[in-house]
């Protein structure tokens, strides 16, 4: 067995938590670890990095969310091992491992094989692969963001020119 098969989401759940960062700061009465200063934070496939991530943890000690914030914080995984990895980034990124939830807010992106969804909010469900976009109105009378798509060309399919 090669050692990316063990780096399926899947399997992720039951990988160590290991995390580096130039500072740390612990509140074990509240179950809050802040860590600032090039944070990684990796779990089996799983890896976020950011300028600074705030982990809070249920009273059993497992982790309840971590919000990364940076400029960008930066996510990843691979969802299943035939499949590409999934990567976001954005200001500020939240991650519920429970139920394998992602809130990207301000300048968010997420990317898999080529396709990229971008714009100011998005709320990415893992298990169902579901994604929700929103744009942003602008107040002061301007053009608010929209939401951007890309889709590449599938790769191998040519039109039959004969």
């Amino acid at each position: 067995m090669s050692p990316t098969t063990s780096l399926a989401l899947p399997s992720d759940k039951n990988e160590t938590i290991r995390g580096s960062a130039d500072n740390l700061t612990v509140d074990q009465k509240n179950g809050v670890a802040t860590y600032t200063g090039s944070v990684k934070i990796q779990q089996g496939s799983l890896v976020i990095s950011a300028d600074s991530i705030v982990i809070h943890t249920n009273p059993d000690s497992s982790v309840e969310k971590m919000i990364a914030t940076g400029n960008p914080a930066r996510f990843q995984q691979q969802p299943e091992k035939d499949q590409g990895i999934v990567t976001a980034a954005a200001k500020q990124i939240t991650y519920t491992p429970s139920n394998e939830h992602l809130v990207l807010i301000e300048d968010a992106s997420v990317e898999q094989n080529g396709a990229v969804m971008s714009g100011p909010h998005i709320d990415y469900d893992l298990v169902k692969e579901v994604m929700k976009a929103a744009g942003s109105n602008s107040s002061s009378g301007g053009e608010g963001q929209r939401i951007e798509i890309v889709i590449p060309p599938k790769a191998g399919k040519t039109e039959d020119a004969q």
